[in-house]
This record gives structure tokens, C-alpha cells and sequence, in this order.
């Protein structure tokens, strides 16, 4: 075919990088570098390309990182592992390469990934929180850099919370209002040094709470557990501190210990769809594919709309050859992009059913407007062109993967598997 000759066609290295920079495609960015001769440039032009593949490393390896960490959660642990590690091998600033070695990590010790953050500009397809975000454990604000006086940045700080519960904070005692605020700015020695000047009279579960919450970022396991379970004896209602306490007991590997705690609350009618999620997971975890999907299936029956329960119950449904059911349950994601249309999840169901496919491809080129470096939506593209008989359509996206020599194995795979299909004819 015509387009494969194209691929070898030779061309000067550098301006090709240098095309590829500023179309910031940058797999292909990465693939032209190899074929570079160094020994042959200037020093200015070798400092040039190597902030392009700088720039073309890190942005990948974000891309990969928030992808392992979305499959993480959605219990595919293999995807995961796979784009973990790809972000390590991509990484090239020693921040980012630190943090998908310690994802990785936390995949290994059975861990769930700690939230990936990105930058306003980057892509997020899948950025968001989950239903159990809590201001202790939520970003770090510069409040001291904004030049507010305490009671706005209460405020400020305390605008995501239910009404109830922020006005405890208000309410609270000022040595507790000032540790609290410490903890907000990551200042953990500091406002752990504000909290023990509380008065006795005024340590209440909130109290117990926080305190324990500052022990379990401090990796201080024993006395995180010890001040929340005291907490959730006070005030048994208090989710926060049952949240906080399941990351503990997981962070730790108590997992029966967990589970018993989780079995216990819905025994007590407390916190019902929460548990259930949680024991899906766990189950997942250990591949007891039938009670994960009785679990997850419970919690979502509960009001849970948790992205990656529901992603881990449609796969389930899925396997079970319940297709029905997993449409229904993948139409429950957020709708794509900023003018709506189908999650790209529900748009990849559709196309191995080879269903709505025209509603699919509009899915996939609005994934492909916010992630323009990840190849998987340019390989699903061309997949709808083939599964609707648009062959010329299908080879020229063929031919743009092709010419990415670094894809992951899998992605290379389905694309080696399209173009046999588009040269059997």
C-alpha cells in the first residue's frame, strides 16, 4: 500500500522534530530522535532537541501516569502495571519519573494510587475526585502567597464542604482553626505542634479526626488508626473519619481487618453504598470477579457514582456477556468533551459491539482533542473507518501510528492487527 512506502521516506531528523514540536505530536517527537546523529550538531542545536524530547518525555508520561492511575482504580491492574511503567521509561524530569515509580509501587504493596495532579493546560480526561474527597486529605492552597486574613481563607477553604460541617470549623477554638489551616498548606510539623495546644475540653472527634489524619500523612499508621477509631466512638456518623480510617487500615494491609469494619457499618445500616464500593474493590483486588460484581452492583443500588466502580461493574457485566446491562451501566459515565456525546469508554463498548458508530467516532475525536499524544484514540478512530468500510480513511490514521515507533505493546498490536485487515482485499 502507498502509505507504508511513505513511512520510509528520508527526511532531515531534526526539521522533522522540529515540525513535530510545534504540532506537540509528541510520540512521534520521540520516535524521529532515535534516528538522530548528535556528533553532527552545533551545541546550541543539540540543546534544542534535547529540551524537545524533554518536553515530549514529560508529556507522555503524564499522559501514561494519569491513564495507569485511572486503570488502577478501575481494578485493571495489568493496564495499569503497563502504563506505569511506560511513564517511567518516558519520564524526564526526576518529579515526574519519582511519582509513577511510587504509583507503580503502591500497585505492588495492593495500594490504591494516590491522586495524580496535573497542570491547568494538560490533559484530563479523566481528572476529578471521587465521592469521598475530604479537606483533610485535599489539596495543598498557597493561602499564606493569596494574603488572606484567617477567617477568608476559612471560608474559602471550607466552600466545597456540607454546610453542617464547615460550620463546625468556624465554630471550632482558635488553636484548632490555626492547626487546621497549618494542615491545608502542608504545614503538618507545624499544625501538629498547634494541635497538641487544644484544650482537653475542646477535643472533641473532630479534633480526633484531623489529628489522626496529620498521623496517617505522616506514615504514622498506629496512631492514625488509634485516634480514629476513637473519633468514630464519639461521634459514629462521622464519614470523614471512617473514610480516613479505611485508607489507614488498607495503607497498612489490615485488610481483614478491613473488611470487617466495612461488613460491621453495613450491618449497621451506616454508610451502606460506601462499604459496598469498597468490598468490590477488594474482591477486584483479588480477582473474585462474582462478589465484586454483587458488591459493586449493591453500592451503585445505594447512589454511588463512583467513575471507577462504575467502569470496574461494567467490565464485569461485560465478561458475563450481559450486554444490556453494560451499555446501561457505562451510560452512567460524564458525558465527553466540552460539548457532551458519549464517554469514550461507553464509545469503545459500542465499537467492539460495532454499534453507534457514529456517535463513537464523534467520542473519539473529542478524546483526541484533549489528549492529542495518546495514540489510543487515533487507533480507535481508524477502527470505526474500518468497521464502516472507509478503508482509504482507516490507512491514512494507520499510517500516522505506524510512524510512532515508541506505541505500547498493546496499542502496536491492534494497529498491526487493522493493517492486515486493511490489506486483505
Amino acid at each position: 500500500m502507498s502509505f507504508l512506502k511513505k513511512m520510509f521516506t528520508k527526511k532531515d531528523p531534526v526539521e522533522e522534530m522540529r515540525q513535530l514540536y510545534t504540532q506537540q505530536e509528541w510520540a512521534g517527537l520521540l520516535s524521529v530522535a532515535k534516528r538522530v546523529d548528535r556528533t553532527n550538531l552545533d551545541e546550541g542545536l543539540q540543546s534544542e532537541v534535547t529540551k524537545w524530547e524533554n518536553e515530549a518525555g514529560d508529556a507522555l508520561a503524564t499522559v501514561n501516569l494519569e491513564e495507569g492511575a485511572w486503570a488502577h482504580k478501575s481494578g485493571n491492574l495489568l493496564r495499569a502495571r503497563e502504563d506505569y511503567q511506560l511513564a517511567i521509561e518516558q519520564a524526564r524530569s526526576a518529579d515526574l519519573c519519582e511519582r509513577a515509580a511510587q504509583a507503580l509501587a503502591s500497585l505492588d504493596r495492593g495500594e490504591l494510587p494516590q491522586e495524580i495532579t496535573v497542570d491547568d493546560d494538560g490533559p484530563a480526561v479523566h481528572a476529578g475526585c471521587n465521592n469521598s474527597c475530604t479537606t483533610a486529605t485535599g489539596p495543598v492552597i498557597a493561602s499564606e502567597e493569596m494574603n488572606l486574613d484567617e477567617e477568608t481563607r476559612m471560608e474559602l477553604l471550607l466552600a466545597t464542604m456540607p454546610p453542617e460541617m464547615a460550620e463546625r470549623y468556624m465554630t471550632a477554638g482558635v488553636e484548632f482553626r490555626q492547626a487546621w489551616l497549618a494542615s491545608q498548606d502542608g504545614k503538618e510539623e507545624q499544625a501538629m505542634e498547634l494541635l497538641s495546644k487544644v484544650p482537653e475540653a475542646e477535643r472533641n472527634a473532630l479534633f480526633l479526626f484531623e489529628r489522626g489524619s496529620l498521623s496517617a500523612r505522616s506514615g504514622q499508621h498506629k496512631k492514625a488508626q488509634h485516634d480514629l477509631q476513637a473519633a468514630l466512638t464519639i461521634e459514629p456518623d462521622l464519614f470523614p473519619a471512617f473514610d480516613t480510617l479505611n485508607e489507614v487500615l488498607l495503607a497498612g494491609k489490615h485488610i481483614n481487618e478491613l473488611e470487617n469494619l466495612l461488613k460491621q457499618s453495613i450491618a449497621a445500616e451506616r454508610f451502606v453504598g460506601y462499604c459496598w464500593g469498597q468490598l468490590a474493590k477488594q474482591h477486584a483486588q483479588r480477582r473474585e470477579m462474582e462478589p465484586a460484581l454483587t458488591a459493586g452492583l449493591k453500592a451503585l443500588d445505594e447512589g454511588i457514582e463512583d467513575p471507577s466502580l462504575i467502569v470496574l461493574c461494567s467490565q464485569l457485566l461485560e465478561q458475563k456477556e450481559r450486554f444490556d446491562e453494560t451499555e446501561a451501566m457505562l451510560m452512567r459515565m460524564p458525558t465527553g468533551g466540552c460539548g457532551g456525546g458519549a464517554h469514550p469508554l461507553l464509545a469503545e463498548f459500542w465499537l467492539r459491539r460495532e454499534q453507534n458508530l457514529n456517535q463513537a467516532l464523534e467520542s473519539f475525536k473529542g478524546a483526541m482533542r484533549q489528549e492529542r499524544d495518546n495514540p489510543r484514540w487515533l487507533l480507535r478512530i481508524s477502527q470505526v473507518y474500518l468497521a464502516k468500510g472507509w478503508r482509504k480513511e482507516a490507512a491514512e490514521q494507520v499510517e500516522l501510528l505506524m510512524g510512532q515507533g515508541d506505541l505500547p505493546e498493546q496499542i502496536r498490536a491492534e494497529v498491526k492487527s487493522v493493517a492486515e485487515q486493511l490489506q486483505k482485499s
